[in-house]
C-alpha cells in the first residue's frame, strides 16, 4: 500500500468519525423547553429555552401558581406557596399571551426532591469528628 492511499483511508476515515459525532450531536440536541421542580414545602421551577415574553405557572389539577413572564434569555423561575398539601402531580405549563389558550403547553419537567437533610455521607463529612466545624 502506497503512502498516498494511507493518507487518504486516513482522512477518509477521520472525516467520516467527525460527521458521525456531528450528526449524533444534532440529533440529541432539541430546542423544546424544559423546567427543573424544586422542593417539598414550597414548590419552585425554573422553566429554561421557553420563548421570551411567554407566561409560565406551576399548575396541577386542584390549585395553580402566579403566571411568569419569561424573560430574553428564555428562562424564568416560578414558586409555588406552602398551601398546596402534598399534590405529587405538578406540571409547568406556558402559553403565548398574544394567541391565549390556544397556545397552552406542557413544559417537560423534571422533579429533583430536596428537604434540607443532608444525605447520610454528607451528615458524616460534615460531623466535627472529621474537622468540620
Amino acid at each position: 500500500m502506497s503512502r498516498s492511499l494511507r493518507t487518504r483511508i486516513a482522512t477518509v476515515a477521520v472525516v467520516g468519525a467527525f460527521g458521525t459525532l456531528l450528526a449524533a450531536g444534532a440529533a440529541t440536541a432539541t430546542d423544546e423547553p424544559k423546567a427543573v421542580i424544586h422542593g417539598r414545602s414550597e414548590i419552585s421551577a425554573r422553566v429554561s429555552g421557553e420563548k421570551p415574553d411567554n407566561k409560565c405557572q406551576i399548575a396541577a389539577a386542584d390549585l395553580s401558581g402566579p403566571w411568569g413572564t419569561v424573560g430574553s434569555d428564555g428562562s424564568v423561575t416560578l414558586t409555588l406557596g406552602s398551601g398546596h398539601g402534598s399534590t405529587k402531580k405538578l406540571r409547568v405549563i406556558c402559553e403565548d399571551p398574544k394567541r391565549g389558550d390556544i397556545s397552552m403547553h406542557t413544559v417537560r419537567a423534571d422533579r429533583v426532591s430536596f428537604d434540607g437533610i443532608l444525605s447520610p455521607l454528607r451528615q458524616i463529612m460534615h460531623n466535627r469528628f472529621f474537622g468540620a466545624r
